[in-house]
């Protein structure tokens, strides 16, 4: 169900692409896996994607969770959005703006993008959404927040 202005992720063939290989970014894809949706991760180290590819874990920050198999880690950053349907960015906040430029140029124009970094940009001191809204005018922007830590998401705790 949703509610006027809304939108739901379906579960499709198509890709959801998680940019950030952290924590948190390999949580939130490993929940979107759980969910029915194939996930590529990007992280912009191709040592830690090659690692997260070959052990199946994030050992680095995720040590003793698996990688589910519809989550594909890529060190590219085209690879990771080619035909994506949706994108979450959850990247650090001091990346966030330095990012969004290079993920503009890629990605079809009807494309929105929601993000679950939190902060706000220490190079301006704006927020967030002012970063996202002036990278990315005219797109459907979203924001994911809440009380949660990455290694429950990832175990599949319930929040409490």
């Amino acid at each position: 169900m949703t509610r006027a202005g809304t939108r739901t992720l379906a579960t499709s063939a198509a890709p959801v692409a998680v940019l950030g290989a952290g924590s948190w970014g390999t949580a939130l894809g490993i929940l979107l896996c759980r969910n029915g949706h194939a996930v590529r991760l990007w992280g912009h180290e191709p040592e830690h994607i090659a690692q997260l590819s070959a052990e199946g874990e994030n050992r680095r920050f995720l040590a003793g969770v698996r990688l589910p198999p519809g989550l594909t880690p890529v060190a590219d950053l085209s690879t990771a959005l080619d035909g994506a349907r949706d994108l979450l960015v959850v990247v650090p906040s001091h990346a966030f703006a330095t990012l969004l430029p290079q993920v503009a140029a890629l990605l079809p124009s009807d494309l929105g993008v929601a993000w679950a970094t939190k902060g706000f940009d220490p190079g301006s001191g704006r927020l967030l959404h002012e970063v996202a809204a002036q990278a990315l005018p005219g797109r459907d922007l979203a924001v994911i927040s809440g009380p949660s830590f990455a290694r429950e998401v990832a175990q599949g705790c319930r929040p409490r």
